[in-house]
């Protein structure tokens, strides 16, 4: 029988822990953190398409945006194209905040890496790809 791998919930948990003692300064929490990231990677962003990146419901994406919005670090419009549709962007202020949210996740991967060969590190990024279409695959699967 398949026995999980706690350790790897609890490395993902370690990283977030890691992530907001370096952040501790900016008013954010771990669940911030994935929306900057996502929007770091686009200009804009329609609520819709934000919140299936970053795997929550349209309910919670809308109180991390007007969060992050009330914080200075998102820009929000009414998309041209339908009225009813907001589309999302960062901020001057919000790119900042958001590179340094980068720049510590990609600190907290080079400690864990540390010791790790580029092939395994292949290999492992090979099988995370594979636990993300998974998990999406299940997730959209409950959905419908």
């Amino acid at each position: 029988m398949f026995k999980p791998n706690l350790k790897l919930i609890k490395s993902f948990r370690m990283g977030m822990a890691y992530a907001i003692r370096q952040l501790q300064d900016l008013e954010i929490s771990s669940g911030l953190v994935f929306f900057l990231v996502e929007l770091s990677q686009v200009e804009w962003l329609n609520m819709s398409d934000l919140s299936a990146a970053v795997g929550v419901d349209n309910a919670y994406a809308t109180r991390a945006v007007e969060k992050l919005g009330k914080l200075g670090y998102i820009n929000k419009i009414q998309d041209e194209n339908d009225r009813r549709a907001w589309r999302v962007s960062l901020t001057p202020q919000g790119s900042q905040i958001a590179d340094r949210v980068n720049e510590t996740l990609r600190k907290w991967v080079e400690i864990i890496t540390d010791g790790v060969s580029a092939q395994e590190i292949a290999t492992v990024n090979r099988v995370f790809d594979r636990f993300y279409d998974n998990s999406l695959n299940e997730l959209k699967g409950r959905q419908s």
